[in-house]
C-alpha cells in the first residue's frame, strides 16, 4: 500500500524552484505566442499582451485593450453585431496555448 506523507502536498510541489521557473517560462512563450497572432491582426495598435505574476504561484497572460475602446472581450471573441458589424475574434490567448 502507498504511503502519503503529509509534506508531499500539490503546494510543495507547486513551489520547488524548477516548477516556479518553468511556470515563468511557460506563460511568457504562450505570452510571446500570443503577441504574435494578435500583431497580426492589429488594425489600430492599441490592444497588447502583458505577462503578470500573480500573488503566490499564479501567472497570467492578458489580452489588455485598456489604452483603446476596451475591447479585449470582443478582439479575443469576435461581436456579432452592433454599430461596427460583425467580426470573428482573433482568439490570440486561445491560440497561444
Amino acid at each position: 500500500m502507498a504511503e502519503i506523507y503529509a509534506f508531499a502536498t500539490d503546494e510543495f510541489f507547486a513551489k520547488l524552484d524548477g516548477v516556479r521557473g518553468e511556470l515563468r517560462r511557460t506563460a511568457h512563450a504562450g505570452g510571446a505566442r500570443a503577441e504574435a497572432v494578435l500583431s497580426a491582426h492589429r488594425a489600430e495598435g492599441h490592444s497588447r499582451i502583458t505577462v503578470t505574476e500573480g500573488d503566490s504561484l499564479d501567472w497570467f497572460v492578458n489580452l489588455d485593450d485598456s489604452r483603446g475602446d476596451r475591447a479585449a472581450a470582443a478582439i479575443e471573441y469576435g461581436r456579432s453585431g452592433g454599430k461596427r458589424g460583425v467580426t470573428s475574434g482573433v482568439h490570440a490567448l486561445r491560440s497561444a496555448f
